[in-house]
């Protein structure tokens, strides 16, 4: 398991047992942060592709992190989750013709379905 879904997995936790309001709002923030870094992956790539439609596909997951952290509870996990699918869709259409990015590929699936799991599971 990635140690990235690590406070994932502890905020549901601290949310569950001790205060639904704080881990609730660790788990948004965490989660909103790494969606963002998700994009930042691409966007580092566009600065040997100099790439319009790789800059823009690549702010999208930090965008949908932005304003997700702007709606109440539950609408925060629903756009987050959707920003989680995105990127990976983004990651997909991306990479799919390099067949050096499977490995890549195939983590990236694994961890973004248990993320989006971990986001409905707290619904």
């Amino acid at each position: 398991m990635s140690f990235g879904i690590a406070p994932f997995i502890l905020s549901i936790y601290y949310l569950q047992t001790y205060d639904f309001e704080i881990g609730l709002a660790i788990f948004i923030h965490y989660s909103a942060i790494i969606l963002s870094f998700i994009g930042a992956i691409n966007w580092g790539r566009n600065d040997t592709e100099k790439s319009a439609k790789l800059f823009y596909l690549s702010v999208m997951p930090s965008v949908i992190a932005f304003i997700a952290i702007f709606y109440d509870f539950p609408n925060n996990i629903i756009i987050l989750s959707i920003g989680y699918f995105v990127a990976w869709f983004i990651d997909i259409a991306l990479l799919i013709k390099k067949k050096e990015f499977y490995g890549y590929l195939l983590m990236r699936t694994i961890i973004t379905t248990l993320v989006i799991y971990l986001h409905i599971h707290i619904m």
